[in-house]
C-alpha cells in the first residue's frame, strides 16, 4: 500500500496574510498554524514544515516525536529575539510505514487529524486547547466550544517552552482509508458532518481538498484554513489527480524568506499606523495571556506528593508555563488507600474551590483491601 494526496490553503475572508504552512511528501503529511504576529506566526509554521521537509523514509514514532522536539527548540530559540517573541505554532504530522500498514500521527496544538474508513468519520487527535478541557471537565458542550470566545487559546504549541509534551497516535489502516490533516480554519467554520460528507462523496484527494477549502470560506472564514488529504491505496491501483497539489493560496510559497537570518530590530522610529497596530498585537497577546493565567490557576486537584496526599492549585500537568503549585500537604499516606480511592486519585479531577477540593480528599478511603494489589504511578 501507498499514500496519494494533497494539500490546499486559503487565506479566508478576514485575514490580510497566511500563517498556515503544509507539506506532502508522498510518505509523511503535516499542518502547522502559526501564531504571534504577521511574521512570527510564518516564521513558526515555516520552520517547522522546513523541519520535516528534510526528513525522508520511514518515520518511527519516536522518530517524529524527536523532529517536534527539535522543530519546536529552533522556533523557540528564534523567539528570543525582540520582533519575534511569543511567536509559535502548532502542528499536526502524519507519516506512513508501509511494511506495518501503520499510519502514525503526532500533534501538539489544535490543528487536527481525522481518519475516514467506510464512511465512519473520526477525530484521532486530541485538541490541546482551552476550550477541550472545559468540554472534557462538562462545563461546555462540543456546540458551545465552536462560539467561545477563547476558543483560539491554545494550551500547548511549538516554541513556547524549550521542551514540548507530544502526543501520538498509531493508527493500522487499509486501502480504501481516508486521511485529513487540517488547521483550526476548517474545524471552526465547518461542522464534523459537513467534513466528512466532503470526504465521502469526493473521489481524489485534490478535488476533497478543494471542496473543503470553500466549505470553510463559506462558513465565514474567519481564519486562515489549510488541509492535507491522504489516501491510502493498494500498489498499483489510481486515484484520479491525487498526486497534484491542489493550492489554492500556495503552501509554503517563499517559505525560505522565514527562514532567513532572523530579523533585527530597526531603531528607526515606527510609522504611527505601524505603532497602533504593534500596541494591537500586544492588547491581544497580553489579553490571551490573562486569560490563560486565569483558567492555569482557576481549579484545584489532588495528588500524590512524597508519599503523600496533597492538594494543588492549578491544572495537572500545567497550562503552558504555568505549573501547578502545592496548596496543602495531608497526613493521608497513598500506600493506605484502598484501590478504588488510588484509582480516583490518579484520574485527577478538577474542582474549582479548595473546599471541594477537600471534600475530595476527606472522602478518600484509607481501610486498605489486603486483597487488592495496586501499582500507582504519579503524575500518570
Amino acid at each position: 500500500m501507498r499514500l496519494e494526496g494533497a494539500s490546499a490553503s486559503h487565506v479566508g475572508q478576514a485575514r490580510d496574510n497566511n500563517q498556515d504552512r503544509a507539506l506532502y511528501t508522498g510518505t509523511l503529511g503535516a499542518v502547522a498554524d502559526g501564531m504571534g504576529g504577521h511574521v512570527g506566526g510564518e516564521k513558526a509554521a515555516a520552520m517547522a514544515i522546513a523541519e520535516f521537509n528534510g526528513v525522508r523514509g520511514v518515520l518511527s514514532e519516536q522518530r517524529l516525536i524527536d523532529v517536534v522536539q527539535a522543530a519546536n527548540r529552533r522556533i523557540y530559540d528564534a523567539a528570543l529575539q525582540p520582533l519575534l517573541r511569543g511567536m509559535g505554532t502548532t502542528i499536526v504530522v502524519a507519516s506512513f510505514d508501509p511494511v506495518e500498514q501503520v499510519v502514525t500521527i503526532v500533534n501538539v496544538g489544535d490543528s487536527r487529524g481525522y481518519l475516514l474508513r467506510e464512511g465512519d468519520f473520526r477525530q484521532v487527535t486530541v485538541d490541546h486547547s482551552l476550550v477541550e478541557d472545559l468540554i472534557r471537565e462538562g462545563q461546555i458542550t462540543e456546540e458551545e466550544a465552536r462560539v467561545h470566545p477563547q476558543r483560539n487559546i491554545v494550551t500547548r504549541a511549538l516554541g513556547i517552552m524549550p521542551e514540548v509534551e507530544v502526543d501520538a497516535f498509531a493508527v493500522r489502516v487499509q486501502a480504501g482509508d481516508r486521511l485529513l490533516l487540517a488547521s483550526d480554519g476548517l474545524s471552526n467554520e465547518v461542522a464534523p458532518d459537513g467534513i466528512a460528507s466532503i470526504l465521502v462523496e469526493t473521489t481524489s484527494s485534490d478535488d476533497a481538498c478543494r471542496q473543503l477549502v470553500d466549505a470553510a470560506l463559506a462558513g465565514g472564514g474567519r481564519d486562515n484554513v489549510t488541509v492535507v488529504v491522504l489516501d491510502v491505496v493498494e500498489d498499483g491501483a489510481v486515484v484520479a489527480d491525487a498526486s497534484s497539489a491542489a493550492t489554492l493560496t500556495p503552501v509554503g510559497e517563499h517559505a525560505d524568506n522565514f527562514l532567513a537570518d532572523i530579523p533585527r530590530p530597526s531603531k528607526r522610529r515606527l510609522p504611527l499606523r505601524s505603532v497602533l497596530i504593534l500596541l494591537g498585537v500586544v492588547v491581544v497577546l497580553v489579553g490571551a495571556s490573562a486569560g490563560t493565567a486565569w483558567y492555569a490557576r482557576s481549579g484545584y486537584f489532588a495528588d500524590e506528593l512524597d508519599g503523600s496526599v496533597a492538594i494543588f492549585r492549578g491544572r495537572p500537568g500545567g497550562v503552558l508555563w504555568f505549573k501547578p503549585t502545592e496548596e496543602e500537604l495531608t497526613e493521608i499516606r497513598v500506600d493506605e488507600l484502598d484501590g478504588a480511592s488510588r484509582t480516583r486519585l490518579e484520574q485527577r479531577p478538577v474542582w474549582s474551590t479548595l473546599s471541594d477540593a477537600r471534600d475530595f480528599v476527606d472522602n478518600l478511603d484509607t481501610s486498605r483491601l489486603e486483597s487488592t494489589v495496586v501499582t500507582a504511578t504519579p503524575g500518570n
